[in-house]
Parts: structure tokens; sequence; C-alpha cells
């Protein structure tokens, strides 16, 4: 019942940065304390995915590198299947405005 009422009211049930609790939140009012933490740290926009270049440039790097990184053991350094990270968000409700605390997680990037 209370997944339910938050789907229709466009909510989000969120963590909280220290501490084992939980906030909900309008999903416009999550999505705007990212959108600020992205333009207030000036992050670059980039229109499109440039993941398989970065992949393919990786590979290629590792390949003419046979006298440092031995044939037997490229796989270790090359992700399979990599995608571009994604920004979570955990907010700080222990400071003023609850500001967001980013959690990215890189463990399919490709580098």
């Amino acid at each position: 019942m209370f997944t339910q009422t938050c789907r229709n009211e466009n909510k989000t049930i969120n963590q909280i940065y220290k501490g084992n609790s939980l906030i909900i939140l309008y999903e416009n009012d999550c999505n705007n304390k990212v959108q600020d933490f992205i333009t207030s740290n000036n992050f670059t926009h980039i229109p499109h995915d440039i993941t398989k270049n970065f992949q393919r440039n990786i590979r290629t790097a590792v390949s003419e590198c046979e006298d440092i990184i031995p044939k037997d053991i490229k796989w270790k350094y090359i992700s399979l299947n990599p995608i571009s990270p994604r920004i979570r968000d955990l907010v700080k409700i222990h400071k003023r405005n609850s500001p967001i605390r980013p959690i990215i997680n890189w463990w399919n990037a490709p580098a």
C-alpha cells in the first residue's frame, strides 16, 4: 500500500547520508538536487555516450603494450560489457537545504 501511494504521487524513497534512515521526496525535488549539484560543480555535458570509443581506445592500448602486459592476462584490464557510470544521490538531511552526496558506481566502467 505504501509503495503504491509513492508511485501514484511521483515520490521516491531514498537513503540518507550518515544514518540508517529513509526519506521520501518528490522525484522532481530529487532530480533538481542532482541538477543543482551538476551545474554548481562545472561538469561538462556530453551529448552522446562515449563508452564504446573509450573501450576501443583501451583495448588498443592494452594490445600495443605486449612488453608490459602479457597476453594471457590482458583480459584483467578490459571490461567485457562496459556501461557509462551512473550517479546516485544520498540526501544530507543534517545540512541546510539538504544537499546531496553523489555516489558513482564505477563497477562496469570501461577502465
